[in-house]
């Protein structure tokens, strides 16, 4: 129980380090296309950070799942209304950040010099960091040390009852979801904006 313990909070605090480092420099790089920076030394380092702290935060997220699952049994988890709640914002914080990636992989770094697909893409990671805020509230009562998350979390939504998604955030989701692939399928037939030759 207690190397589970040790391993779980191990791979939140990874997760969540990562992760927001990646979103932050998804917002430097946002700020940085819109005002016409998108090739400048800033943009370069920005975009390798966000895109190894995507790299390696993404696949924590389901590692940090599995490990939460180790602590207590399976059925434990399904009837507690407040885990339930943090396996749902975990998975959707999970989609949020391989969409993120998806888009990153297939565009390259022209990614940035496309101020649409910037602000997309600065979608995907706000999404995917406002879930982990959600989840690590949940974490935080769950452990009953609370995280500093709680109060932030609960202007949103209360997440220690159950909720559901209203239709507009269900339609959100859903939009996101089915674009994200179209868009990155759509993205080798793009042309760069000029200025952007040599970006790979």
């Amino acid at each position: 129980m207690e190397r589970a313990k040790a391993l779980h909070t191990m791979t939140v605090e990874m997760t969540t380090g990562m992760l927001v480092l990646a979103a932050l420099a998804v917002v430097v790089l946002t700020w940085l296309a819109l005002s016409g920076r998108s090739q400048s030394r800033l943009a370069g380092t920005a975009d390798a950070v966000a895109l190894w702290g995507a790299v390696i935060g993404t696949p924590m997220i389901a590692l940090a799942i599995l490990s939460g699952f180790r602590q207590w049994p399976f059925e434990a988890f399904m009837n507690s209304v407040i885990a339930r709640n943090k396996i749902f914002t975990a998975l959707v914080a999970l989609g949020f950040w391989a969409a993120f990636l998806c888009l990153r992989f297939a565009a390259g770094k022209r990614l940035w010099n496309d101020n649409v697909l910037a602000v997309f893409a600065l979608v995907l990671a706000a999404g995917g960091g406002a879930y982990l805020v959600f989840t690590a509230s949940i974490g935080g009562t769950l452990a009953q040390k609370p995280s500093g998350f709680e109060e932030l979390a609960r202007m949103v939504v209360e997440t220690r009852r159950t909720f559901a998604l209203s239709t507009a955030g269900a339609i959100s989701l859903i939009v996101v979801g089915v674009l994200a692939p179209i868009i990155a399928l759509r993205l080798p037939r793009r042309k760069a904006r000029p200025g952007a030759a040599g970006m790979p």
